[in-house]
């Protein structure tokens, strides 16, 4: 293999509308931390390349995506349709998209937002551009406790979000457990060249809404933190980057511990201790047998939430309520305004199919798995159980922003991820996401060689 690395701050300026949150006011006030694109560019002795682009965004859609690819076909020889795209997932970055609920806020911001996408998409042209033969290995490592589902179990049988516990009133003796499983498993896979250790790219999966809709600072809440405390402990100008995993209905609450909070010494805690359990997946790494490249994608048809007559109705009615007097912001959740809003465009399209990416990538007996939009993490755990893979990393928010993929049985328990709005395709799409990604992993592996 030769691999290639970039980094570029594409940090912009203050004012752009921070997504992750509903607020009274959107507009970014400062920067509290760079964010950045990171990529990785891989090549193979057949010529094969294929790129990894993670991003310090909340969300990135098709269009953005678009554009993205189309920067890296007109400026380098990588071919766009091989860079999986990715966003880190931060609730403190500008918005890209307006498809879920920002139209009117990022309409005057444009030109910004597409210059942003454009500065990212130069970290997979430089990264290309200083391709260098490098070895692969990859680690595995435990990081529990910090990761918890946040959709909790009531012993009423009524499902509760893990985030009213930082709220005054909550009663943590009325719930049972959570409904889901975590992911602990801290996947890396780290570049060597020379046998020095020249990046490391981590898979884990947790929400990075620690900074909340109470910030208006630009950050990378604790992928930003993870990934420079790991870079200052591999040393050397280490390149670092976060695949972040199916997360979710996870974030890093734990309802049990009325201590817990927010803010930037919360991200900045979690980074250090995520960046602790990566240098132990580095350390524990070993050889990828990785002479080949192989990808595969497919564009897969799922079926939209229909919107009633009657929900209809009543989406106009709270959208003339809100006129009339404006929904306050919140730290946690959405107003039922907004949820209206979305119901009406949704009722706009429900007759329509969608068709959505799913991606995986071949390194030798490795494989990276990408999802679009917010999957729930038994869905990333069914996909490494199955994989034929050695090694299987799985990414959430690749190629698009979809919304939540809750698990079919999630919708009957209820919940703030399965309302109509949070979602947008019937029970059973999220399924057909991973079936689609297993049978492409049995196509890639299924030859006993790595040609």
């Amino acid at each position: 293999m030769r691999v290639g690395l970039s980094s570029i701050d594409c940090t912009p300026q203050p004012g752009l509308p921070l997504m992750g949150n509903f607020r009274d006011d959107y507009a970014a006030r400062g920067v509290h931390d760079p964010l950045f694109a990171r990529a990785v560019v891989f090549a193979d002795e057949c010529g094969n390349k294929a790129g990894l682009l993670a991003i310090d965004v909340c969300m990135l859609d098709r269009q953005n995506v678009a554009t993205i690819r189309d920067v890296i076909g007109a400026e380098c020889d990588v071919p766009p349709q091989n860079v999986l795209v990715h966003a880190t997932h931060t609730h403190s970055a500008p918005a890209t998209t307006g498809t879920i609920g920002l139209a009117e806020q990022i309409a005057p911001h444009t030109d910004a937002i597409d210059r942003l996408l454009r500065k990212a998409a130069s970290a997979i042209v430089e990264a290309n551009q200083v391709l260098r033969e490098a070895t692969l290995e990859i680690g595995h490592a435990v990081a529990d406790r910090l990761s918890f589902n946040r959709r909790l179990r009531r012993r009423d049988g009524r499902t509760q979000m893990n985030w009213e516990a930082l709220q005054p009133g909550f009663d943590p003796t009325q719930i049972l457990d959570a409904w889901g499983p975590v992911d602990p498993e801290v996947v890396c896979l780290t570049v060597r060249s020379k046998k020095k250790v020249t990046a490391a790219l981590v898979n884990f999966g947790l929400h990075p809404a620690i900074l909340a809709g109470d910030n208006w600072l630009y950050s990378a809440d604790y992928p930003g933190y993870m990934i420079d405390a790991l870079a200052q402990s591999l040393g050397n100008g280490a390149s670092c980057l976060l695949l972040n995993g199916c997360c979710g209905d996870v974030n890093h609450v734990d309802y049990r511990d009325s201590n817990q909070g927010r803010g930037f010494s919360m991200a900045e805690r979690v980074g250090d201790l995520l960046a602790a359990r990566a240098r132990q997946a580095v350390d524990s790494g070993t050889p990828v047998a990785a002479t080949c490249l192989r990808l595969s994608r497919e564009r897969v048809r799922i079926e939209r939430l229909r919107i009633s007559q009657r929900e209809h109705d009543w989406c106009e009615e709270v959208l003339e309520q809100a006129r009339k007097r404006p929904p306050q912001g919140l730290v946690d959740g959405l107003p039922d305004a907004y949820f209206a809003k979305l119901r009406l465009e949704m009722w706009q399209v429900q007759d329509q199919p969608d068709f959505v990416e799913v991606m995986v990538i071949r390194l030798g007996d490795a494989a990276i798995v990408g999802l679009p939009g917010e999957a729930f993490c038994q869905l990333g755990l069914d996909i490494k159980r199955r994989s034929p893979a050695r090694h299987t990393l799985v990414a959430g928010l690749c190629n698009d922003a979809i919304g939540y993929l809750p698990t079919r049985e999630a919708f009957d328990q209820g919940g703030y991820e399965t309302m109509v709005g949070s979602t947008f395709y019937e029970p059973g799409s999220a399924e057909r996401l991973v079936e689609s990604a297993v049978t492409q992993l049995e196509q890639l592996f299924a030859t006993a060689d790595n040609k």
